[in-house]
């Protein structure tokens, strides 16, 4: 109360109204942070359940969702080039491989060592060499050669 008018005065009325829209945004930010954060978990509970399931789609998945989650609440800080999106896959999937490579061999599915010994050293190699080329090739190439390898694959899987 306005001590000479005896009533609220605008001042008083402004900094309430302030403060409840306040508290309505900080409401708004949280719900919308527990709905984005239950989005990405989606995403990553899908990814560790494809690629225990299927031994590596998991990082398909997340190539395929990563760039579209932030565009739903236009965030700067999620990973916008094709190819941040690429590494922070990868950077998801290294763990869970190794936890589906470990419950693999703890049920008794173990690929042939000479195969591996085989593949290994080369698969590095080209790691080393793609990892390099993700830096130095077009955007619209890497999006490209993805989407080539997604449809191969496919066709393969359901024809082959």
């Amino acid at each position: 109360m306005h001590k000479y008018l005896g009533k609220t005065s605008k001042i008083s009325r402004h900094g309430a109204r302030a403060r409840k829209d306040a508290e309505t945004a900080a409401r708004r930010g949280m719900r919308y942070a527990a709905v984005r954060a239950a989005l990405y978990a989606l995403a990553g509970l899908g990814a560790g359940l494809l690629n225990g399931l299927l031994g590596a789609a998991g990082g398909i998945l997340l190539v395929t969702v990563l760039p579209v989650l932030p565009r739903l609440f236009a965030e700067d800080a999620a990973p916008q080039d094709r190819r941040d999106v690429l590494a922070t896959s990868m950077a998801v999937m290294l763990p869970v491989s190794v936890v589906s490579l470990i419950l693999y061999f703890l049920r008794g599915l173990q690929p042939p060592t000479e195969l591996l010994s085989a593949i290994w050293l080369p698969s590095l190699i080209g790691g080393l060499i793609g990892a390099w080329l993700l830096d130095r090739l077009p955007v619209r190439t890497v999006k490209i050669l993805f989407a080539l390898l997604v449809l191969v694959s496919g066709v393969r899987m359901v024809f082959g």
